[in-house]
């Protein structure tokens, strides 16, 4: 794997700079940095980006990355792909061209969103189709910038990709052959698959994992801190060593929904610390994501990488 990352999400209340200015302080190795507008939760979390962003923002994050010695993993630019009205539809693939020309420029390789959600019952090949039009219509973008379009399944009622089966019928349709997977364990939990059976499924086409527990069933759902869920992580994180993953895992905080703690020092070390036990001890290969950037660059952030999973290493494998 390559390390581990952070979904922004946990630190909404801060500058994205100051976020990857913490993630670093507390030995993260990348952050997915989040543009959707209204994911459901309560608080909604403030996205730290947008694809309407002027250079001048982008400049500036691009550089803290850098000076922090972390990278942009991802954009997570969750929106409904699968909307009934046209309009809306054109507005979100606006806004998914918007974020992978935004990734680009900051360098990122992956863009995020997910199969969106049905505000109807029935209809659903049609809902289908219109999630497909829409990734096709922004793929063209994406490959040409070189940037990979990963999906997220979802959990919660009305989701169009929830579990194993509808993940593979969107990702074997017609001209998505570049479309890749966003793995979350918690939300194939819930919906009734093994997280490990999920993950072998789209093994070859898993390009970045959200690090998430959880509990309950899609009408009640829990996703609480890390290790305090249902979902056996030592068994996935074996099953991940033994086929090579060469992602980030990404720790996903979205336990405060459900009042857990939001202490950003609590929650950064706790989640970091659950990740570095599971890392170290099943010695995932650290791999560094290929840059385009001057060498003296790179090798700058090689080797605060390299500090940073030595010391977490030599504290868990004993």
């Amino acid at each position: 794997m390559k390390g581990i990352s952070c979904n922004s999400n946990v630190l909404s209340d801060l500058p994205v700079e100051k976020a990857i200015d913490l993630l670093a302080e507390y030995g993260y190795d990348a952050i997915d940095i989040c543009l959707e507008l209204a994911p459901p939760f309560d608080p909604v979390p403030t996205p730290h980006m947008s694809p309407d962003d002027n250079n001048a923002k982008r400049k500036l994050v691009f550089s803290s990355a850098q000076k922090a010695g972390i990278d942009i993993a991802t954009l997570n630019a969750h929106t409904n792909i699968c909307a009934r009205d046209s309009q809306a539809r054109a507005a979100n693939i606006r806004f998914l061209e918007g974020a992978v020309q935004l990734a680009a420029d900051l360098e990122t390789p992956v863009v995020v969103t997910s199969g969106g959600g049905k505000d109807a019952y029935g209809y659903e090949q049609w809902f289908f189709e219109w999630a497909v039009d829409t990734l096709r219509q922004v793929l063209p973008t994406a490959d040409k910038l070189g940037i990979t379009l990963a999906i997220e399944a979802g959990s919660p009622p009305g989701c169009l990709i929830y579990n194993i089966e509808t993940m593979r019928k969107l990702l074997d349709s017609d001209g998505l052959d570049s479309v890749r997977v966003l793995f979350d364990p918690a939300h194939y939990f819930i919906r009734g698959d093994s997280p490990i059976e999920a993950f072998k499924a789209f093994s070859d086409q898993i390009v970045h994992m959200h690090a998430k527990d959880a509990s309950g069933d899609p009408e009640d759902i829990v996703f609480p801190p890390l290790g305090e869920g249902e979902i056996d992580f030592d068994a996935l994180f074996g099953e991940m060593s033994s086929v090579g993953f060469d992602g980030y895992i990404a720790a996903e905080y979205e336990a405060f929904a459900w009042d857990f703690p939001m202490d950003h020092g609590h929650v950064l070390a706790k989640e970091k610390k659950f990740l570095d036990r599971f890392v170290a001890k099943r010695v995932f290969s650290f791999q560094r994501a290929a840059r385009h950037r001057p060498f003296g660059q790179q090798s700058r952030r090689c080797l605060l990488r390299l500090e940073r999973q030595s010391q977490r290493i030599g504290s868990y494998i004993k």
